[in-house]
């Protein structure tokens, strides 16, 4: 036996040298033509006569609106355009410098040169270029032979404090203007090149296992690109709420003793024009600009203002990974530009922990639980600082091993699964309460599911309590001391003023509830809020392909691990639940963030559909509809269509306007 076994594993390892060295070789080609791909897009660049720097004289800027000075051109009106002479030259960038204090929003007019080889007014290309306060230097990507730029000035469109009578205007000064033609060795780019063509490679190669684990894929598509975003995305506020968030993540990170930061870092934490995100960096360029200002100037040691940790109870467990990635970072005194973004890679790494279990144990509907985790929405609030992929993880890996339990009637529930599914919903709805009646989704546990009516009794009596711990957790602040103000970023909300229409006009609220829900259910379930919206970036512009390959999903993932289906009542239960959680979602935002007595009801947004998006898809899933199709084609072709979404959404929305 000894000698057929050794003779057995002889022929075996000329098969596993083979795969090393074939996954060997495709690493190799990968990083080789990832190199060249980003050598190509300098040939433009390279094949231009007029390579180099040119600065371009102030002679040939014609000048309406500002004066003449030994900086540069001042603004002196209210409006001003400075037309700056090109000649009909190839121009790859054009740059300008600036003195200003405040963020420098303008337009730029670019007259290029047609097909026919003329300047045409008329062809116009336009390019709204808004600056952060921070940068002094502003790059215009350009990519054409250009007779002339135009760049257009109203202080109407400036953030600037308001001017009192006999003050004068901020000075804005240009001081100067050139055109780059240099080939650059950009990292973001080469990074889309290398996830591009390794993913690619990692499809093809594994494609037999990621039949047998479709989890594996999810999380190498996750991981990859969402290290890609973090890295790429610039140093600044970019999701909701984040300056919210990371106040409260920097809290934790700063206990027991608090955190003395100064008023660099202070600004990242509170509404202000240093972070303003309708101002962003506009290449790569202006982003290390950026990160070295940070990097000079943010002190999380000694500054003058000291955080102590002031973060809710109910929230510190969900913002603890993003806490201890920037404890670590603070341990190891990485400059504040690198430890902001590296504190993103806390919150990515739960979610993609969370995720790649809650798909490995559901039995049913693993492929639109992936589908649903790698939407653009999804994957950039895991890269942000954010409690909501902490909820959505833990509410999708309960609801998997609460569907497992459920289509299993065979196998008794043993305490420590029973104490796992609690868990789990416990945790998701520790950050927003909102989602409390999903724990009663378990109370449709098979009869035979218990050891005896003593344990079923305890048990459910146990999931009640829980749902009632939760919803008392948020309902009875409002009810016993509702506040006379609900979004304290401004506005005329009242939660005392709100109550007030909702007690005395209830059957008035439920119109105005229902009326608002139904009305944006379409969007909310199928549409772009719930696919496309990356806080403050561009919405991804393939939301019909994130509809089209959501309904996919939703109608070919009928495969299932289990023996049982789930029962029309059944059906009908976690409905009423989910429905429960939606209505809880709107009151919420009806009660803190809409003005007394309005119609429509203000501050729901598409988010807050994805934790109950998987179970409301179920739902929807129908057996009558079988796909043939071999698992090992069915699971790498939807992981590739998710990653070609989620990879052609960062190009357009990320890449393009801000690293380039």
């Amino acid at each position: 036996m000894t000698k057929k076994m050794s003779e057995k594993t002889y022929r075996r390892r000329p098969g596993r040298e083979t795969h090393w060295l074939k996954y060997g070789i495709a690493l190799l080609l990968v990083v080789i033509v990832g190199f060249g791909l980003e050598y190509f897009c300098n040939i433009a660049v390279l094949k231009k006569e007029n390579r180099g720097i040119r600065e371009i004289p102030f002679e040939r800027v014609i000048a309406e609106g500002f004066a003449r000075t030994e900086e540069g051109f001042l603004l002196t009106e209210d409006k001003g355009t400075l037309t700056i002479g090109l000649e009909g030259i190839y121009v790859d960038q054009f740059v300008y410098s600036y003195d200003y204090e405040y963020v420098l929003n303008l337009k730029a007019y670019i007259c290029y040169y047609n097909v026919y080889g003329e300047a045409d007014p008329n062809q116009d290309l336009l390019r709204e270029d808004f600056n952060h306060r921070h940068t002094d230097t502003s790059y215009i990507k350009v990519g054409k032979k250009a007779d002339s730029i135009v760049l257009s000035v109203d202080r109407s469109a400036l953030k600037e404090p308001e001017i009192q009578e006999g003050e004068e205007a901020p000075p804005l000064v240009f001081t100067s203007f050139s055109v780059h033609n240099t080939p650059a060795f950009n990292w973001y780019r080469l990074g889309f090149f290398w996830v591009c063509l390794g993913l690619g490679a990692f499809f093809w190669l594994f494609r037999g296992y990621l039949g047998r684990h479709i989890e594996a894929g999810f999380l190498a598509v996750c991981l990859s690109i969402g290290i890609l975003m973090i890295y790429a995305l610039p140093v600044n506020k970019i999701g909701y709420d984040e300056e919210v968030h990371l106040y409260r993540v920097m809290g934790i990170a700063s206990y027991p003793k608090g955190m003395n930061i100064n008023q660099t870092i202070f600004s990242f934490m509170v509404p202000s024009l240093d972070t303003w995100p309708e101002n962003q960096p506009g290449s790569a360029t202006e982003q290390q600009e950026l990160r070295e200002y940070l990097n000079e100037n943010g002190n999380y040691k000694t500054g003058e203002i000291h955080l102590e940790p002031e973060t809710p109870a109910a929230v510190i467990l969900s913002y603890l990974p993003q806490a201890l990635a920037l404890k670590l970072c603070k341990g190891f005194n990485i400059p504040w530009g690198i430890m902001f973004t590296l504190g993103k890679l806390g919150n990515l790494f739960l979610y993609g922990l969370l995720m790649y279990e809650a798909i490995k144990r559901t039995p049913v509907g693993k492929v639109m639980m992936s589908v649903i985790a790698l939407m653009p929405t999804s994957v950039f609030m895991a890269c942000t600082y954010s409690y909501d992929p902490w909820v959505m993880g833990w509410l999708y890996l309960g609801s998997a091993c609460l569907l497992k339990e459920i289509l299993t009637p065979e196998k008794k529930l043993s305490w420590n699964s029973y104490g796992g599914i609690l868990a789990c919903f416990l945790l998701g709805c520790s950050a927003k309460a909102v989602y409390a009646p999903m724990v009663l989704i378990a109370l449709m546990l098979p009869e035979e599911k218990f050891q005896d009516e003593q344990q079923k009794w305890v048990m459910r009596g146990g999931i009640v309590l829980a749902f009632l711990g939760l919803m008392a957790s948020f309902v009875l602040p409002v009810l016993l001391a509702p506040k006379a103000t609900g979004d304290v970023r401004g506005g005329d909300t009242s939660e005392v003023g709100q109550m007030s229409y909702v007690l005395g006009h209830f059957f008035g609220y439920l119109r105005v509830l229902f009326v608002n829900i139904f009305a944006s259910l379409p969007k909310m379930v199928f549409g772009r809020d719930v696919f496309s919206v990356q806080g403050h970036l561009a919405d991804s512009p393939f939301t019909w392909f994130a509809m089209g390959l959501a309904a996919y999903t939703v109608i070919t993932d009928t495969k299932t691990t289990a023996q049982a289906e789930l029962r029309l009542w059944q059906k009908a239960w976690i409905f009423l639940m989910l429905g429960g959680s939606v209505v809880l979602v709107w009151t919420s935002m009806y009660i803190s963030f809409t003005v007394p007595g309005q119609m429509v009801i203000a501050g729901v947004q598409g988010r807050y559909y994805l934790p109950v998006l998987y179970l409301f898809y179920l739902l929807l899933n129908s057996r009558l509809v079988v796909a043939r199709m071999k698992n090992m084609w069915y699971h790498t072709g939807v992981l590739a269509a998710s990653a070609g979404l989620l990879l052609a959404t960062m190009w357009v929305t990320v890449l393009v306007p801000m690293c380039m």
